[in-house]
């Protein structure tokens, strides 16, 4: 995988998933939902803290925190919006699709 200026950058899955979560979490803390996100909290859908501009903040800080660590995502792309199955489902699923985007391997 390369990094937006173009030298080699790997980010595993664990490290995906740990922005996600720190996401989510400086979300709720800043509605004051006392949810504590974990990979397995709900993004979209039922059972989800998130409210449709929720997930549009949450989704928007999320492509700014890689973008700290020089990776550039997109999380509004067509091939995540037309898939069957969204990965906006949990912070998992969204780190399986942000790792295959990026090309790496899950670990």
């Amino acid at each position: 995988m390369l990094s937006k200026n173009g030298k080699d950058k790997f980010m595993n899955k664990a490290k995906v998933i740990e922005i996600l979560v720190e996401a989510v979490n400086d979300y709720f803390d800043t509605q004051d939902i006392k949810s504590k996100a974990t990979e397995y909290t709900a993004l979209f859908g039922s059972g989800s803290e998130l409210d449709s501009m929720g997930i549009v903040n949450v989704i928007v800080d999320i492509e700014a925190r890689f973008l700290d660590e020089d990776i550039e995502v997109s999380l509004t792309s067509e091939s995540a919006m037309s898939r069957k199955n969204s990965p906006f489902r949990t912070i998992q699923t969204l780190a399986d699709f942000i790792i295959e985007q990026l090309g790496a391997e899950n670990e």
